[in-house]
């Protein structure tokens, strides 16, 4: 899944691994996963630029199919052991963060604990969406609940705002530690393993906005002047789980904005993926009309006499006598003469005279997908407008491509 433009998802934990010093990295995928193991191969497969070692496991060389986090690992211990690592780090795929992962490493090493968990304070709200922690001062877990909102596991801050711990879902183990928590059963770490784990394994809570120091060069707006900042980047603290079309959307929107939360601007923080060897995205206005106004624009791409607002166009994009609001639009795309507010592009689309993100019986009848929780319109991916015509299989074919994109 793309992020920023030029980004995949995936590139953000392995850019994180890469700029603290972890080498040796193993991914875990889950099904219709070859754009993702095309993308990796051709970027992080054992790359010599950054001195790391990538191995990748799909279910099909697995053997089986994953069937949770915690069984997805289980099924590669044999995988892991061969390597001999003092402690194994587990991440997520789809968090959008800057995190020091040897920091958090180092805090388990010199501790005496098995495991360590990271954890961020959050509004109270949030804990039927997160799992939630008791947390002692002496930084030991005492306590876990799965996405309970009524959970005990509260207190207040100095503001009397009502909080409790989260879990990030970002797990560091000592190798053995971890091999006999895999011993019990459960497949989900946060429901099974981390619960269970509780109660014969000392495991310490990582406070990440107390303790994740990025320490980098950055660029950013205050008060209407572009300024550049050294020493502990402000998006230090910034996390964001990206799991639904909302909050995907809602990231990079963020991006975008005049003072985002999370900077993809750092020099020594920097993030790895593709280099295309494309030229430089461009604005042409041969008719003279058109604005553009907080755009990310891509290598490869094109604005031809177009306005477009809080958009971020991918490589090779050419949109064309268009308007755009708040629309994501992936690579090998074409839009001429079209209006298009709150949506998502997938790649390799053409679309022409069209309206999209007005009327939802226009566009579920043109093919679009609409997000029942936020509305946002889905293109999906080899949508061609120009074809008129949308038989059965192909609309089946639609929404197939949208169940993998979720």
């Amino acid at each position: 899944v793309p992020i920023g433009g030029k980004f995949r998802l995936i590139d953000i934990p392995l850019s994180n691994a890469a700029n603290c010093g972890i080498r040796k990295s193993i991914i875990l995928t889950q099904g219709k996963d070859a754009s993702l193991i095309r993308h990796l191969k051709d970027v992080w497969y054992s790359d010599s630029r950054f001195g790391i070692f990538v191995d990748i496991l799909s279910p099909q060389i697995a053997g089986s199919v994953y069937h949770g986090d915690a069984d997805a690992v289980r099924q590669v211990v044999d995988r892991i052991d061969t390597l001999k690592p003092d402690f194994v780090l587990i991440v997520p795929g789809d968090h959008l963060l800057k995190m020091d992962y040897a920091n958090f490493v180092d805090f388990l090493a010199y501790s005496n604990a098995g495991a360590a968990i990271s954890i961020i304070p959050e509004p109270i709200r949030m804990a039927k969406h997160l799992g939630s922690l008791k947390l002692e001062k002496n930084n030991e877990i005492s306590g876990f609940d799965e996405k309970n909102p009524d959970t005990d596991h509260r207190f207040q801050d100095d503001d009397g705002n009502n909080l409790f711990y989260a879990s990030m879902g970002i797990y560091a183990f000592r190798r053995n530690t971890l091999f006999k928590a895999l011993q019990q059963p459960g497949n989900l770490f946060g429901r099974e393993i981390i619960p269970s784990l509780l109660t014969t394994t000392k495991t310490i809570g990582y406070d990440y906005h107390r303790y994740n120091i990025i320490l980098d060069n950055i660029k950013f707006n205050i008060q209407n002047h572009l300024i550049s900042s050294s020493g502990k980047s402000s998006d230090s603290n910034y996390w964001k789980d990206v799991g639904t079309i909302q909050e995907y959307f809602k990231a990079n929107m963020d991006l975008i904005s005049v003072s985002p939360r999370f900077n993809l601007y750092g020099e020594k923080w920097p993030f790895y993926t593709m280099n295309y060897n494309l030229g430089p995205g461009k604005i042409v206005k041969p008719l003279g009309i058109g604005n553009i106004k907080n755009v990310l624009i891509c290598d490869g791409s094109f604005l031809s006499d177009s306005s477009v607002a809080s958009a971020i166009i991918s490589p090779k994009v050419i949109v064309d006598k268009s308007n755009l609001n708040e629309v994501l639009v992936f690579s090998d795309t074409t839009i001429h003469e079209c209006d298009i507010r709150r949506a998502i592009i997938d790649k390799n689309v053409v679309l022409k005279n069209m309206r999209i993100g007005y009327d939802e019986e226009e566009d579920s009848k043109n093919g679009i997908v609409i997000d029942p929780d936020s509305k946002i319109r889905i293109v999906p991916k080899n949508y061609d407008h120009t074809l008129r015509f949308f038989g059965k299989s192909k609309q089946k074919s639609m929404l197939l491509e949208y169940s993998e994109y979720q």
